[in-house]
C-alpha cells in the first residue's frame, strides 16, 4: 500500500514542480534571468533543507517529515493559484515546494531502504521513476485539455498528500542498511579467505604474492561515493543551464498551450521507454552512455520547429537524463550501503543551482551559443566522471 501511495506522491512533487516552473516562463512570461534565480533559489533551498534536516530522517523521523512535506506541498499550490505576480508564484515555488520535495524525497527513499530487500533496491528505484513519469505525464496532458483546472489540482494534491502521509510507515532502525552494509564485509572477508588459499598456486605461475593481492584489489574494489556524487553535479548543472530556456523557446515555437502538452506526452513516453532501457542498465556504463549520448543531442534543440520534433526531443533527451540519473543513483547507494540518502538530492540540487544562474546569465548576456557550448562540455565531463 505505502509503495503504491509514495510513488504517487513522488509523482506530484514532479509534477508540481514542472507545472509551477511551466506556470513562471509560459503563463507570467518570466525573463531567462528571473527564471534562472528562481530555479536556483528552489534548489539552494532544498539543499539547506537537506544539509539541516536529512539526518534527522534518516534516524526515524520519515514519518514527521512525509507530514510535513504534505502540508508544504499543498500550501506550495494554493499560493500559485490564489497569486497572479511574478513574485508570489516564485516564492511558493522556490520555498515552500523546495522543502516539501526535500523532506518528501527523503522520507520515501530512507522508507524504501529499510522496507525493501537490498536486492530489489534498484527494482523499486526504476519503479519509483516509471510511476513519476507517468502520473506527472498524464496529468499534463489533462491540463493542456482542461479537464485539470489550478483549483482541481490544488484538491488532487491535498487528497494525495493526506494519504501518502497516513500511509507511509515509520523507521524505527536502520536494520536493512546495516544488514546489507555487513553482508558486504563478510562477502569481501570469504573473497580473500577464498582467494588466500590458492594464494601459492597463482605464485606459481610467476606473479608475486604483492602483485596477485593487487590484482585482486583492482578486481572488487567498488567505485567511490564521490564520483556518482560529482557525476550527478555536473551534469544537472550543465543540464538546467540549457532546459531553464527550452520552455520559452517551446512556446515561442508552438504556443504555450502546446507546450503543456508537449511536455505531457515526453513524460507519459519517457516511463514506457525507462521500463524497457532498465532491463538492460548495467551502473556505471549506462551512466557513461547516456551522458554522452545526451551532450550529441543538445544542439538540436535550435531546430526544432513543430509539435513532433519538440517531443521526440523531450522525449530522448528526458530518457537519457533519468537513465543517467537513475544509474548514478543505483551506484551510490551500492557504493555507501544506503546510508546518507539525502547526499545524492543535495549534490543534484547544488548542479541545479550553479547551472540554473549560469544559464540565466548565458542567455540574458551572451547568447545560445555560448550556452549550448557550455552544456554539452559539462555532459561529457559528467558522463567520464561518473563511470
Amino acid at each position: 500500500m505505502w509503495l503504491a501511495t509514495s510513488s504517487v506522491y513522488l509523482a506530484f512533487l514532479s509534477l508540481t514542480d514542472t507545472w509551477l516552473f511551466l506556470y513562471l516562463a509560459i503563463y507570467l512570461g518570466a525573463d531567462p534571468l528571473t527564471l534562472g534565480l528562481a530555479s536556483s533559489l528552489w534548489s539552494i533551498v532544498f539543499v539547506a533543507s537537506n544539509i539541516l534536516f536529512g539526518r534527522f530522517v534518516e534516524e526515524g523521523l520519515n514519518k514527521v517529515a512525509a507530514f510535513i512535506s504534505s502540508i508544504l506541498l499543498c500550501l506550495s499550490v494554493f499560493t500559485t493559484v490564489n497569486s497572479r505576480g511574478v513574485i508570489g508564484v516564485a516564492a511558493g515555488y522556490a520555498l515552500l515546494h523546495a522543502v516539501s520535495a526535500s523532506l518528501g524525497r527523503t522520507a520515501v527513499n530512507v522508507t524504501l531502504l529499510e522496507y525493501v530487500n537490498y536486492e530489489a533496491w534498484s527494482r523499486y528505484n526504476y519503479f519509483f521513476n516509471y510511476v513519476t513519469l507517468s502520473v506527472r505525464g498524464l496529468l499534463l496532458i489533462l491540463v493542456y485539455l482542461g479537464l485539470i483546472t489550478p483549483t482541481t489540482l490544488l484538491l488532487l494534491t491535498l487528497a494525495v498528500s493526506i494519504v501518502y502521509a497516513l500511509t507511509l510507515p515509520s523507521v524505527v532502525l536502520p536494520v536493512e542498511r546495516t544488514l546489507y552494509r555487513l553482508a558486504k564485509q563478510l562477502d569481501k572477508v570469504y573473497a580473500y579467505m577464498k582467494f588466500t588459499s590458492i594464494l601459492p598456486e597463482i605464485v606459481d605461475t610467476g606473479l608475486t604474492a604483492s602483485g596477485a593481492l593487487e590484482l585482486r584489489w583492482n578486481i572488487e574494489k567498488e567505485v567511490a561515493s564521490y564520483r556518482p556524487l560529482l557525476g550527478a553535479f555536473i551534469l544537472v548543472a550543465s543540464s538546467d543551464a540549457l532546459f531553464i530556456i527550452v520552455p520559452r523557446l517551446l512556446s515561442n515555437y508552438i504556443g504555450r498551450g502546446q507546450t503543456l502538452l508537449v511536455y505531457g506526452i515526453s513524460s507519459l513516453a519517457s516511463a514506457l521507454a525507462l521500463v524497457a532501457i532498465s532491463r538492460v542498465s548495467k551502473g556505471r556504463l549506462t551512466s557513461l552512455i547516456s551522458g554522452l549520448a545526451r551532450a550529441l543531442l543538445i544542439p538540436l534543440v535550435t531546430c526544432i520547429t513543430g509539435v513532433e520534433q519538440a517531443v521526440i526531443y523531450l522525449l530522448v533527451t528526458a530518457i537519457l537524463f533519468n537513465v543517467f540519473n537513475t544509474s548514478s543513483y543505483n551506484v551510490y547507494i551500492t557504493s555507501t550501503s544506503g546510508q546518507r540518502t539525502f547526499l545524492y538530492g543535495v549534490a543534484v540540487e547544488l548542479g541545479s543551482a550553479v547551472g540554473s544562474i549560469v544559464g540565466g546569465i548565458l542567455a540574458s548576456n551572451f547568447g545560445i551559443e555560448y550556452l549550448l557550448a557550455f552544456s554539452m562540455i559539462g555532459h561529457v565531463i559528467a558522463s567520464i566522471v561518473a563511470s
